[in-house]
């Protein structure tokens, strides 16, 4: 029996709670959502190419069924297809101002923009999940324990938000965060459960093989991935404040075709909010050495949100810099959100973003609209 195998058995078997009860129906549940994401560019500079229309379209599929032990069987298979900046695949940009390799964990390089790409699909998540009573384990296609409890600052836009974004209408968005390090690759993960509102989990991911829609290694090979997260959600009754925070490290094996790269690549974050009754307060920090000697990358932002009647409100800065691709960047964004009705939701924002090369100076300034479509259009319970 293989040794991934042998474990997810032995992690399965002491998830299960030691009460007995009658086991549940098998419940399935489907969603569809539409993002669309429109810009115009009231101010640009440096070459920015702006994309007036940019979409996505995911569907997201959860089954589950807990069983006569407690333990609960899932599973989840999410499709996404989107077009983003065709200069800008899975987060990936090539600046125009050198000959130098990809940064292992930002995907950024000085070496002259490739082909457009165009629209394009991926499985975003196909894995089994184990949860009980010692915590929850799961093995296939899925986000690592690092960027699933990540935490940071409240943004009332989803999609074209200026730290991890799903989509860029300009192609200079370069702060991400999240430590998303290998992408919708197969691995294993596990998370303790929540005790005292403190969760820490692990995740090991044998080879970065999938092409991501907001993940992407490029050139640069990634295998033999391991990282340690914890999650802390704790209420604070006296002072009427929920308090969540994140802290991760990940290291990995890196083998890239120009430069000399290290052995491989460290990766760091943390992230705190606190949600008050009358406004949320956060931000998020990242660090990688990237892969390289002199190719740190680091990235933050900051950000607060709050509501007035129905409309959500967000004020967002950050700033990113690559030392290996001699990049940095800074973002400033005001946002305003409102939920029309039950299935669409309407965003408004206005973005300033700068990034310095040793090409020169890109910039663009402008609103930004985004419409989402959203349904729950099927469920299914039965024995």
């Amino acid at each position: 029996m293989k040794p991934t195998t042998l474990i997810i058995l032995t992690l399965a078997a002491g998830a299960a709670s030691p009460a007995f009860a009658q086991s549940s129906p098998l419940e399935y549940e489907s969603s569809v959502e539409a993002v669309t994401v429109i810009s115009a560019v009231h101010e640009a500079r440096g070459g920015v190419d702006n994309e007036a229309l940019l979409y996505e379209v995911s569907l997201d599929n959860r089954v589950e069924k807990v069983l006569a032990s407690g333990l609960q069987v899932s599973g989840r298979l999410t499709l996404r297809g989107q077009r983003d900046h065709p200069l800008r695949p899975g987060f990936l940009g090539d600046f125009d101002a050198g000959n130098n390799p990809t940064g292992a964990y930002s995907g950024l390089s000085s070496s002259a923009p490739g082909d457009e790409t165009g629209a394009r699909g991926s499985v975003e998540a196909a894995y089994i999940e184990f949860d009980g009573g010692y915590g929850e384990a799961r093995i296939g296609r899925d986000r690592g324990v690092a960027s699933r409890f990540y935490e940071g600052a409240p943004s009332a836009l989803s999609h074209a938000r200026l730290n991890n974004p799903y989509l860029d209408p300009n192609g200079i968005k370069t702060i991400r965060t999240n430590h998303d390090l290998t992408g919708p690759s197969a691995k294993l993960s596990y998370a303790s459960p929540r005790i005292l509102g403190l969760r820490v989990g692990g995740s090991y991911t044998p080879d970065m093989e999938a092409e991501g829609l907001d993940r992407q290694s490029g050139p640069t090979d990634i295998s033999n991935a391991f990282e340690v997260a914890a999650n802390l959600s704790r209420r604070l009754n006296q002072f009427d404040t929920r308090v969540q925070a994140s802290l991760a490290w990940s290291t990995a094996d890196v083998e890239a075709p120009l430069g000399a790269a290290q052995d491989g690549v460290e990766t760091v974050s943390t992230g705190l909010s606190f949600e008050f009754p009358a406004f949320t307060l956060g931000g998020s920090w990242l660090s990688s050495d990237n892969g390289f000697e002199f190719g740190d990358y680091e990235a933050w932002e900051i950000g607060a949100g709050f509501d007035v009647g129905e409309t959500e409100l967000s004020l967002n800065y950050g700033e990113s810099s690559d030392d290996l691709v001699s990049q940095s960047s800074k973002a400033i964004s005001v946002a305003a959100a409102r939920e029309i009705t039950d299935e669409l939701k309407l965003a408004l924002a206005y973005q300033d973003e700068e990034v310095e090369t040793a090409g020169g100076t890109r910039s663009g300034a402008g609103f930004v609209v985004e419409i989402t479509l959203s349904s729950d259009f099927l469920e299914i319970s039965r024995n």
